[in-house]
């Protein structure tokens, strides 16, 4: 390993000369390879298989492009609609973990976990960076603030708390739930928290104070999902009841309730522009609604067990879900049409995210 990267920077420095930036760019992109292989069968055979295995590294990188160059008859691989594509790298923790998250910027991912930890990894090279201690049961939900200086966990402890991400302090923990925490999000502002509880409430919390501003109750059984939509007016919930509500974020007023499930509701998001929202069900469904008159627009059939994560690509042309069947899927929003079937997991996907700039997703099991 250590010679291909001492291959790769020589070669950057000669093809950039000074340019700082763009060395940086191959560095890091030699690193993303190297953490992709090591994670691969194949890194258990010959050496030379590094040098091979370059010919088939996807991304559209210098990295790629010039070693191409050298071997012009390489056949092109390429990913097809539908097939079944292999993690890029495989991070483990102390536990089980329950939930994932990207930063904004897509530079980090957080996790919670059965060890009751919550964890900031490198997202490019897997590496953790820091391990944030003070839940005392394990932590079911964890969320970044859009400007990804702070964290929110929510834990079986029946505790909302706030991290500070860079130093892993704990800046606030939010009380008033009287049963465990199921989930937790910052509105797109910062400035408010919403919370789902097995105490079959929704609450908004002051990111700051830590006070609470708002309990919406309506939910007839335990509230396993929440978020804001961008605009922070409404906020969406899903349920053991079935049910996926939509509510007024100012007033906690009940706006809707969307009706089509025929199992608990385990997984609610919205769009980025707050016109539709997606939910993922016990029922093995994937359904998209209209956000305003609560119509179902599609159901997204294929796996075969419990729906127990769903999001939108923020330019909402596709969905991402994690099922006790073991995959993550991909989906056209519009259509319905399933993209992708991911494989690796071995056990039930708890959590699914896009980074935000849709290149990557992150599951977890």
């Amino acid at each position: 390993m250590h010679g291909l990267s001492c291959i790769v920077t020589t070669n950057a420095f000669s093809q950039c000369g000074n340019s700082y930036s763009e060395l940086a760019g191959d560095i890091g992109e030699a690193a993303n390879f190297a953490t992709y292989f090591t994670g691969s069968p194949a890194a258990k055979s010959t050496p030379h298989l590094y040098i091979s295995a370059l010919a088939t590294w996807s991304r559209d990188t210098s990295l790629s492009r010039n070693w191409k160059k050298q071997f012009t008859r390489i056949p092109v691989f390429t990913h097809t609609q539908g097939s079944v594509d292999v993690p890029l790298m495989t991070v483990s923790a102390g536990g089980r973990i329950i939930a994932v998250a990207f930063s904004s910027d897509g530079t980090r991912i957080v996790s919670g976990s059965y060890d009751r930890s919550v964890r900031v990894w490198d997202a490019s090279t897997g590496v953790e960076l820091k391990e944030l201690k003070g839940h005392t049961s394990w932590v079911n939900s964890v969320a970044f603030s859009r400007d990804g200086t702070r964290i929110v966990s929510a834990s079986d402890d029946d505790s909302v708390r706030v991290w500070d991400a860079s130093t892993g302090v704990e800046l606030k923990e939010l009380k008033g739930h009287t049963c465990s925490v199921n989930s937790v999000a910052f509105s797109s502002d910062g400035t408010r928290i919403v919370s789902g509880s097995h105490d079959n409430s929704v609450r908004v919390w002051d990111a700051s104070t830590g006070v609470e501003l708002k309990e919406l109750k309506g939910h007839t059984s335990s509230v396993n999902s929440v978020a804001f939509s961008s605009n922070g007016m409404w906020i969406v919930s899903g349920s053991y009841d079935d049910s996926v509500r939509v509510w007024d974020t100012s007033t906690g007023v009940e706006l809707k309730e969307l009706k089509g499930h025929t199992s608990s509701v385990f997984s609610v998001a919205f769009s980025s522009d707050g016109m539709r929202i997606v939910s993922g069900s016990y029922d093995k469904s994937v359904r998209v609604w209209d956000a305003s008159t609560g119509m179902e627009l599609k159901e997204l059939k294929g796996h075969t067990s419990s729906v127990n994560s769903v999001a939108f690509l923020r330019d909402g042309m596709r969905i991402v879900s994690g099922s006790y069947d073991d995959s993550v899927r991909v989906w056209d929003a519009s259509t319905g049409v399933e993209l992708k079937e991911l494989k690796g997991h071995t056990s039930s996907v708890n959590s699914v995210a896009f980074s935000s700039d849709g290149t990557r997703i992150v599951s977890s099991a």
